[in-house]
Parts: C-alpha cells; structure tokens; sequence
C-alpha cells in the first residue's frame, strides 16, 4: 500500500480509518528504510569487509526497541496488511527535507572534519553552509557550459548536493513506501477557527507546525494522528475533544492500531 492522493475534503470511505503520521514519525520512519527486510547476498558481502566498530555500533543502535518496533511498523505498512491508511501531507516532506539537508550536511561534516567542530554547528550555520554549496555548484555548472562541455555531473559538489537533496523517486519508492502523500485541497484556515481551536492548542505551547498538523489530520477525516513529540502527549486530551482523533503516541501504540 502506498502511492499519492488527491483530496477534495475527506479521504474516500474506502481508505478511512486513516491514521496520520506527523514529521517526528515520517522521520524514524525514513532512517529504518530497508530493515524491514533481511540483508541479501551481497548486502552482507559489503557487510563483511567494513570496520568492525561499525557494526558494534549498528548493532547497539538496532537493540533499542523503538527502533525494532519502526522497523515493525515498516513491515506492517511495506509487507503486510494493515488495518488503518497511513497518510502524510505535504507538511511532513517540507519537514522531512529540512531534516535530511541537516543530517546529510552533519554526516558528510563529520567524516571531513572532527566530529567537535560539527556538534558546534547551529542550524542556522549548516543552512550557510549549503547555501555556499548551491552557489559553487553553480558556479562549476555555469562553467563547464561556457566550455562547452556537459555537466559535470561525478564531482563533489554534485555528490554533496545529492546526499543534503531529498530524492523524490527514493522517496516514493522506497523511504515512504507504505504510506499515502495526501494533496492538500479545498483546506481553509480563518481568524473564526483559529479563536476557536487553535487557541487552546497555542496555549499549551504547541508550535504552529505541529498545529497545522492537527488541522489537516482533521481536515483528512482521520481517526488518528501519530507522534513522538512530546508536545502532543501534553495535548492529547484537547486533541481529542476537538476533533475526535487518538493520539498515538508511540511506536507500540501504533502497531497496536495497524
């Protein structure tokens, strides 16, 4: 299950319940791509031959059960039968993008320089970084045409740009697979209804990032919203009175309604 929806309001009663996964899940989500299924052949020849403090690291990491139960919930969704829709709006990719030029810049960072001068870097910092990127890359482009000759596609800078860049055909094949890219249509946001709703939301110091999530969980039609924020624990309750959904708030909790 898995693909791309237009919407005009509602999702269609042939895909409720839906269940929406908020940016902190899409995220987890993303970084277990491929654990659901077991290493082949060659993935374990590779395996084989890379430094052994590695794969003690790996393995640690793999032990934590939040990262088993992801991996769970990728199986569900990719390999199984699930229950309930999983949708995602166009929300969650803005924010999944900003995550992967982060991670990306962070670890190309790290194995350039010292892992001290990346753990200094800000947000705001690696966003000059990769806009000094974009500027050179550019630059390397405007070049190679002015000499009259093609892209110079196998540079570094091209493989710098491709690592902080989300790819879309990765991203619909394989990070998000098993779940539903929800256009957002016919969705409007008043001065009414913010003094109604979102006030409550505001007050307990939920974001407007997380609010819009909310709103177009509701506005889907969904029966639930995940995430692992911490935020929408405090929110829970409200969230439920105002709009009907359950919030999950756990890998475990999601599993239980797939």
């Amino acid at each position: 299950m898995t693909g791309r929806l237009t919407e005009t309001g509602k999702l269609q009663k042939k895909f409720l319940p839906a269940m929406y996964f908020d940016s902190s899940v899409v995220i987890d989500y993303w970084m277990t791509e491929g654990m659901e299924s077991p290493e082949n052949d060659t993935q374990k020849l590779v395996r084989s031959g890379e430094l052994l403090h590695l794969k003690v690291v790996r393995d640690i990491l793999r032990s934590e059960r939040k990262v088993n139960e992801v991996v769970e919930i990728r199986k569900k969704l990719v390999l199984g039968e699930p229950k309930t829709t999983p949708v995602v709006s166009p929300i969650c990719l803005i924010e999944l993008m900003e995550w992967q030029a982060e991670a990306g810049f962070r670890q190309i960072a790290s194995e350039a320089c010292s892992a001290q001068f990346v753990k200094k870097m800000g947000k705001k910092d690696i966003g000059d970084y990769v806009k000094k990127a974009i500027a050179l890359r550019k630059d390397e482009i405007r070049q190679k045409k002015e000499c009259g000759k093609a892209h110079p596609w196998s540079t570094g800078l091209e493989s710098l740009i491709g690592v902080i860049w989300l790819n879309q055909s990765f991203a619909e094949c394989h990070g998000l697979s098993g779940i539903f890219q929800v256009d957002v249509l016919n969705f409007d946001l008043t001065f009414k209804k913010t003094w109604i709703e979102c006030s409550d939301y505001a007050c307990l110091q939920l974001g407007v990032g997380d609010i819009m999530h909310i709103l177009l969980a509701q506005h889907f039609g969904c029966k639930y919203i995940a995430s692992f924020d911490s935020d929408f624990a405090r929110a829970k309750d409200i969230i439920k009175d105002i709009t009907g959904m359950d919030v999950l708030r756990s890998a475990r909790e999601i599993l239980d309604v797939l």
